[in-house]
């Protein structure tokens, strides 16, 4: 059966699955609302409209899109299958909000100033 290597196609679909989680933040054992969740503060975070002096929003915003896609409807683009892009640095590129501590210690810090 030459070309039905399903094996290797296992292989990606795994390696989609856990990049697509490490983009939006959010663990394995997850649900649909904290995906869901994830997916909305990283999309706030890394829209092109909220950062317009940042070239590389739109790029980021579509990885972003393209990870919820898959982990919500199994529906894969070629953005997961590229170079490791897990790390989003936000847009003074301080904190990685790609992951909850992240995401928090950025929180913290504009709402409640500089942690110590």
């Amino acid at each position: 059966m030459p070309g039905n290597n399903w094996k290797a196609e296992i292989a990606r679909l795994h390696e989609r699955d856990r990049r697509a989680r490490a983009i939006l933040g959010v663990s394995g054992s997850s649900d649909a609302a904290e995906i869901r969740n994830a997916f909305r503060r990283a999309s706030l975070a890394h829209h092109p409209d909220t950062n317009p002096q940042d070239d590389e929003a739109a790029a980021r915003f579509r990885l972003i899109c393209c990870a919820y896609r898959f982990l919500t409807e199994g529906e894969a683009c070629g953005a997961l299958d590229g170079p490791e892009r897990a790390t989003i640095p936000d847009a003074q590129g301080r904190y990685h909000l790609d992951n909850p501590w992240g995401y928090w210690c950025w929180w913290h810090d504009k709402y409640f100033g500089e942690l110590q």
